[in-house]
């Protein structure tokens, strides 16, 4: 016999992403990079350096293959009044603030 549940919640083709995402806040991932990389912005407004990250990283699980593909998945993640994560444009400056110079070591032999 076949069970049916009825459900109130909407279903996308991104709804194992939710599950990841709240592991992931249960986990304190933004608690974890602000402690590491300092805060981010000085008016308190500004995206985390933990939502950045997030954003880039559940965007490489759905699938997507350039920062711009970010932008796409917004409209589903907005489907989900709790989630609020920066666009391309935010997770490509918040990258750019934590690049670093390029470290060369010569070895003599």
């Amino acid at each position: 016999m076949t069970k049916v549940a009825i459900k109130n919640e909407n279903i996308t083709s991104l709804g194992g992403i939710y599950h990841i995402m709240d592991v992931f806040s249960k986990l304190g991932f933004e608690k974890l990079t602000e402690s590491v990389l300092d805060r981010r912005g000085s008016s308190g407004k500004a995206f985390s350096y933990g939502s950045i990250l997030g954003s880039l990283f559940f965007s490489n699980l759905c699938g997507g293959e350039c920062l711009e593909d970010i932008n796409v998945l917004i409209g589903q993640f907005k489907q989900r009044s709790d989630t609020l994560l920066p666009g391309a444009d935010t997770v490509g400056r918040g990258l750019k603030e934590l690049a670093e110079e390029n470290i060369v070591y010569a070895s003599s032999g």
